[in-house]
């Protein structure tokens, strides 16, 4: 009780952190959103007038106290540009990112390991080194430059996938495809070294001694792997969620991603504030998720 006591303050506590940085890095940022909404020819009564319905013409701690009211009242605002409703603007474009996260994350879970125990299981041959020679490669290239290689090479040269939009398979495969490579790297690299540290341990010995085929054998050293690697995936968490805001950004996917570049370019607050709200607690959520089952799965938590 006390350790789930303690999970959850430290979920509140990320959280409040997350917004509480993000309210001031933006307003203390250069820029101005109602100048931006107005235009360069507004005169200063148009300007202080908008300030005022907007509330931007209060202290900045006043601004933050208001904020924080209406967080607790679930009401994450208006859009600066346009006076939409936030929360309903992030519902709507929550779809596009979960189904490209899920997609892209199942996809590098599978692929690493299976990858990761057949280069430990050919430890030295070829396969092991064509293998980590191409994780290897797949690490050195960050999303943002990933990304325009694999459109210039599908998109450009061969013709096969297109470069933007959504709503079918052969929209989101350059996409995943972008995620998928890193992130399963991570995975296969985790894999084979954890492998390799049980393969030759004394319980693996003994159950080989048993009798115990060979497919069996494998199946338990990868469950004795799996909250190792689960524990990787937590980590990569993060990045997988920046990664997928970035590649819907690049992708032109009409997601939170692409809708976070659209608040920060037109300094629009309540967007900003609310997409990192929601990436930060989804975050904490799949975080939980992954330490409930890893403490399930993993031998040394149970009796």
């Amino acid at each position: 009780m006390i350790k789930l006591i303690n999970k959850l303050l430290y979920a509140f506590l990320t959280i409040f952190v997350a917004l509480t940085a993000i309210f001031f890095v933006i307003r203390l940022s250069p820029g101005d959103p109602v100048e931006t909404v107005l235009g360069q020819k507004a005169t200063q009564a148009e300007i202080v007038k908008l300030k005022a319905q907007l509330g931007l013409d209060l202290p900045l701690f006043s601004q933050y106290r208001h904020y924080l009211i209406a967080l607790t009242k679930g009401d994450l605002g208006k859009t600066i540009f346009g006076a939409e409703d936030v929360k309903r603007l992030l519902e709507e474009r929550m779809k596009p990112t979960i189904i490209l996260a899920t997609i892209s994350v199942s996809l590098s879970a599978v692929l690493g390991m299976f990858l990761g125990l057949m280069a430990g299981v050919r430890k030295n041959k070829i396969f092991d080194k064509i293998s980590r020679l191409i994780s290897l490669f797949a690490l050195s290239f960050p999303i943002f430059s990933l990304a325009p290689l694999l459109v210039l090479f599908f998109s450009i040269k061969l013709n096969l996938f297109p470069v933007s939009e959504w709503g079918s398979l052969k929209h989101i495969f350059l996409p995943i495809l972008t995620l998928v490579i890193p992130l399963s790297a991570v995975i296969m690299r985790v894999t084979r070294n954890k492998f390799l540290e049980e393969v030759n341990s004394p319980w693996v010995v003994i159950t080989r001694s048993k009798g115990l085929g060979e497919a069996a054998i494998l199946l338990r050293i990868l469950k004795v792997c799996l909250p190792t690697i689960l524990n990787v995936v937590a980590i990569q968490l993060s990045v997988v969620i920046a990664g997928t805001m970035i590649t819907e950004s690049i992708f032109d996917i009409p997601g939170m991603g692409s809708l976070l570049f659209d608040g920060i370019q037109n300094r629009d607050y309540p967007i900003v504030q609310g997409v990192i709200i929601y990436s930060t607690i989804t975050y904490m959520i799949i975080y939980f998720l992954i330490d409930y089952i890893n403490e399930k799965i993993d031998p040394r938590t149970q009796s």
